[in-house]
């Protein structure tokens, strides 16, 4: 797998877990950060998304990190983790410390 291929998979493992959007607008969206160019058109950019994502190497590479991140948590522990995160608030940035915790 390239690395250019290794980016548009791992952005769309993100867009995977942290999108409500159908799973092609997420390889369409992942294919642009990846630094591919796509044609304006939607079909188009949708055809290219499809053949990347459907390439053996990065399909099976997607598989296997959602199924390994899926097997970290069980259901009860993401659901509870997922709370936690909804939960949280983020301070400006340069209000936090050289280990990432807020000062106060």
């Amino acid at each position: 797998m390239t690395d250019q291929e290794k980016k548009f998979a791992d952005e769309y493992i993100f867009r995977y877990f942290n999108s409500d959007e159908c799973s092609w607008i997420n390889a369409v969206e992942a294919a642009k950060q990846a630094g591919y160019t796509l044609p304006k058109c939607n079909l188009g950019a949708e055809g290219i998304a499809k053949a990347l994502f459907n390439k053996g190497v990065i399909k099976n590479y997607i598989e296997s990190q959602i199924q390994a991140f899926k097997e970290k948590l069980n259901p009860s522990q993401r659901r509870k983790l997922w709370i936690a995160i909804a939960e949280m608030t983020i301070d400006d940035p340069s209000d936090w410390d050289n280990w990432g915790f807020v000062n106060h």
